[in-house]
């Protein structure tokens, strides 16, 4: 498997609000990054015993501290909590339309392990948005 680099015709841009305690991440660790009081950034990780991995849920860096770390310090730390757990795996879910996450994971070792072409609706892939898996073993 492998993605293709392209620049599409117009900017895509999606706002998604979401609750970080959601019922399906019942059982989730919470890290939260603070910089000088304030939550700089925050990862939601949980263990899934059925396969021996561990998910990443969420991963979000306030626009006002990008580009200094925080991210890949939290990878860090879901690295760091799978080997203590036993897991033989990380895993994560993005999008192909969210290029700069791409590139993130890429850059902290994460490779392409799966697509998803109707994830979303029935039209994931003419909307330009296809559900990709990572994932970094451990």
């Amino acid at each position: 498997m492998s993605l293709t680099e392209a620049v599409r015709e117009e900017p895509f841009v999606k706002h998604l609000v979401e609750e970080i305690f959601e019922s399906y991440k019942e059982g989730s660790e919470v890290y939260v990054a603070e910089i000088d009081g304030k939550e700089a950034a925050i990862l939601t990780i949980q263990y899934m015993e059925w396969n021996k991995t561990l998910l990443i849920h969420d991963l979000y860096v306030d626009a006002a501290y990008s580009k200094q770390g925080l991210g890949s310090r939290l990878i860090e730390r879901a690295k760091e909590r799978a080997h203590e757990l036993g897991a033989r795996a990380l895993t994560l879910e993005t999008q192909t339309s969210n290029y700069p996450a791409i590139q993130f994971y890429l850059k902290n070792g994460f490779e392409l392990i799966g697509f998803n072409t109707m994830s979303y609706t029935n039209t994931d892939v003419q909307n330009k948005e296809v559900r990709i898996e990572m994932g970094f073993l451990i």
